[in-house]
C-alpha cells in the first residue's frame, strides 16, 4: 500500500462516523482543502451499515504541481464511501472509492475505525493511487501520494474540531 496512516481521534467512533455522515461536516472539509461540494447523498442499509456519495470541485491549482501542468480550471472530484455496520466492540471500516471525472486518476483506500472506548478511536487508512496518463504517471502518483496523507491526517483533525464544536 503506498497511503499508510495511523492517528489517535479523541472521540468516540459512534460520533466520528456521526460527523462523517453529515452533509455539515463534508462542507466543512471543502471549505479546509478549498474544494466545494457540489452533492452529498448518504444511503442507509437495514444493517446499520451505509453509503456516502458526493462530488467536489475545486481549482486545478490546488492540486500537486506536476498535475497542475495536466488539469487546468475546476478539477471535478467523485467519491464513495462505503461503511459497514460497527462490530460487536463498535468499530467499523469504511471503503473509498476516488475518481477524477474525465481524467485516468483513481484512489482506493480503507479506514478503520477501532474503537477504544467513549474518548478514543484509532484511525488506520490504507490506500493506493492508480494513475494511467502515459510518461507522467509514475511522477503524478509519487506527488499525489504524499497529498493524500496530508488529506487524510487534515480529516481526523478536523473531525475532531467539528464534534467539538457541535458540544
Amino acid at each position: 500500500m503506498a497511503i499508510e496512516a495511523e492517528k489517535v481521534i479523541p472521540h468516540s467512533v459512534e460520533k466520528i462516523v456521526e460527523a462523517y455522515s453529515s452533509e455539515a461536516f463534508h462542507n466543512h472539509l471543502a471549505g479546509k482543502v478549498g474544494s466545494e461540494l457540489k452533492s452529498f447523498e448518504v444511503t442507509r442499509s437495514a444493517d446499520g451499515g451505509f453509503v456516502i456519495s458526493s462530488v467536489q470541485q475545486m481549482p486545478a491549482d490546488k492540486l500537486p504541481s506536476l498535475a497542475q501542468k495536466v488539469f487546468k480550471g475546476n478539477v471535478t472530484v467523485n467519491i464513495t464511501d462505503t461503511w459497514s455496520a460497527p462490530d460487536s466492540s463498535g468499530s467499523r471500516r469504511s471503503d473509498t472509492d476516488v475518481t477524477i471525472s474525465g481524467a485516468p486518476v483513481k484512489a482506493v483506500a480503507s479506514q478503520n475505525l477501532h474503537a477504544r472506548g467513549e474518548t478514543e478511536t484509532l484511525s488506520t487508512v490504507r490506500g493506493d493511487v492508480d494513475v494511467k496518463v502515459p510518461l507522467i504517471g509514475k511522477k503524478l502518483k509519487t506527488q499525489a501520494e504524499p497529498y493524500i496523507a496530508k488529506f487524510v491526517e487534515l480529516q481526523a483533525k478536523e473531525v475532531s474540531k467539528f464534534i467539538e464544536s457541535r458540544g
